[in-house]
């Protein structure tokens, strides 16, 4: 049995965890952690994060702090193409796959159907000239013609959208991709969606035999529908004439071959003819589209005696079928129509372009450097990610929205009599020694008389026994206190985590972080 699954199920799978993130109360909360503030065992050289239970173990064990995902820190995005000279790009073809359309081929120099420009206009491929490169840059949105340009190389552009220098979701890899042209701070307009439109008629078939001339005929007068030749060389019925006296779109309409004359599918509109070069008439193989829609009008180009290209002169609206016939001298020549998705190109540019990955951009310290006192500045960090439905402290079922704060710890807390303090990171512990220790855990902040632990082991002794720490030998201070972590440990899902080289925290500023999520 054939079958295929669409490239329009991980869209939609992307869209949709998107926007979880907007639902004013959400079935489902994420957030983004950071972790591991001691040193790798090559602390310039991170390990490979794997997806394994051991490592999501350790990632829980390493956990300190998170933020809460919102809307704002959410979009789909797509990688970025930026346009450059000399390069051929795809044009979209309705007949082919989209998995293909937007990927490069770097042994053709070929990109995919959409560029961003230096100006960060983002623009769909409608035609790249017969597989030439471009090589003049697409500016402006022309939504006077519904959004396209063309460019002096004969390239055709469609305008989607614009990515202002502020937008945190573009990056040298990535750029934001809306969802619909109602997107305003993408300066987007419902102008340039236009139903069934046809800007690109591709030739399947050359033929041969096909000639493109121009004739001088007697002068004739105004309102006449039947002219004289000189000679019915090179002319046939249906093919597109054109010249001074003979209104556009009109076509020879039948040739009588006894009185050397034609006759013309609509009367003239002014005198013409005559022996004037400029009153000569050109007569060309003439492209009709034959379907449901209407406004479309197309014109054929020649190479030796084969039609070579058909150039679409007046966009056509309303095509779900459109059969394209060329008439002419020759024969065997044929020619499809590309039709765009429902709606038209750019009603939807993140599903037009095949956006399946999902960008998540925090700022940490956004607040105040701290979040309000909950993650330390003078903390490290060398691992985060993203952590979704997690299970307050204690509870056996998904935390949710309004029980969950917006900034979290996961440290475990401990507050200890006055005394000096320990090292940040420092490894401290209660028992004989450290292979015989009941309790232990890392430092990853304190203040006053506040300790915060991770990689928390055993269980702590309130009371007379002191904590000890292997690099300042404290022995004097004991417990008075122990708060638990926001989250019980190893519940939800880890659908992100990435190892990186330290980043140290510093007050007065905020670390931003972003990462992919893909479908």
């Amino acid at each position: 049995m054939s079958n295929y699954t669409s490239k329009n199920l991980a869209f939609n799978n992307a869209e949709q965890f998107k926007e979880s993130f907007y639902e004013p109360e959400p079935t489902t909360i994420g957030y983004v952690f950071l972790g591991n503030h001691t040193a790798w065992p090559n602390d310039d050289v991170p390990p490979d994060p794997k997806d394994t239970v051991s490592d999501e173990k350790s990632i829980w064990d390493k956990m300190y702090a998170g933020k809460k995902i919102t809307g704002n820190d959410v979009e789909l995005v797509v990688p970025r193409i930026n346009w450059e000279a000399n390069t051929k790009y795809r044009e979209y073809d309705d007949t082919i796959q989209l998995s293909e359309l937007i990927s490069s081929n770097t042994a053709q120099n070929l990109k995919p159907i959409y560029v961003m420009t230096s100006d960060k206009n983002v623009y769909l491929c409608l035609s790249n000239n017969v597989s030439a490169n471009s090589t003049v840059e697409p500016t402006g949105k022309n939504l006077s013609a519904n959004g396209i340009i063309q460019t002096a190389d004969n390239y055709l552009w469609k305008y989607l959208y614009n990515i202002r220098p502020s937008n945190k979701y573009i990056t040298d890899d990535w750029i934001p991709a809306p969802t619909s042209t109602a997107k305003l701070d993408y300066d987007s307009s419902l102008l340039i969606s236009v139903d069934g439109e046809i800007t690109n008629i591709v030739v399947s078939n050359g033929g041969s035999g096909y000639i493109h001339s121009t004739i001088f005929v007697p002068a004739f007068v105004s309102g006449c529908s039947t002219i004289s030749v000189s000679n019915t060389t090179n002319l046939a019925a249906n093919m597109a004439i054109s010249g001074t006296g003979v209104p556009a779109q009109t076509h020879i309409d039948s040739i009588d071959l006894a009185n050397v004359t034609i006759t013309l599918s609509n009367k003239t509109t002014a005198n013409g003819g005559g022996s004037n070069v400029a009153n000569s008439l050109s007569v060309v193989s003439r492209v009709y589209v034959n379907g449901d829609g209407t406004s479309l009008i197309a014109s054929s180009s020649l190479s030796n005696t084969s039609i070579q290209k058909v150039t679409v002169t007046s966009y056509g609206k309303n095509f779900s079928v459109a059969n394209v016939n060329i008439y002419g001298t020759g024969t065997g020549a044929t020619a499809r129509a590309v039709l765009p998705r429902k709606f038209g190109h750019a009603k939807n540019p993140a599903k037009e372009l095949g956006a399946s990955n999902v960008m998540v951009a925090m700022r940490i310290g956004e607040v105040d450097s701290t979040e309000n006192g909950i993650i330390s500045t003078d903390t490290t960090f060398r691992q985060y990610g993203l952590l979704r439905d997690p299970y307050k402290y204690g509870q056996t079922s998904s935390a949710n929205s309004s029980s969950s704060n917006t900034v979290f710890s996961q440290t475990t807390d401990i507050t200890l009599v006055a005394g000096s303090n320990y090292n940040l990171n420092e490894f401290i512990y209660q028992g004989a020694s450290v292979n015989t220790s009941t309790f232990s855990g890392y430092v990853n902040a304190y203040s006053s008389n506040v300790i915060r632990l991770t990689r928390v082991r055993g269980t702590v002794s309130l009371g007379g026994i002191a904590l000890k720490g292997t690099e300042t030998n404290l022995v004097g201070r004991t417990v008075v206190s122990i708060k638990n972590p926001e989250f019980q440990p190893g519940t939800g899902d880890i659908l992100y985590g990435e190892n990186i080289v330290s980043v140290q925290r510093t007050d007065g500023q905020a670390e931003s972080l972003k990462f992919i999520i893909r479908f």
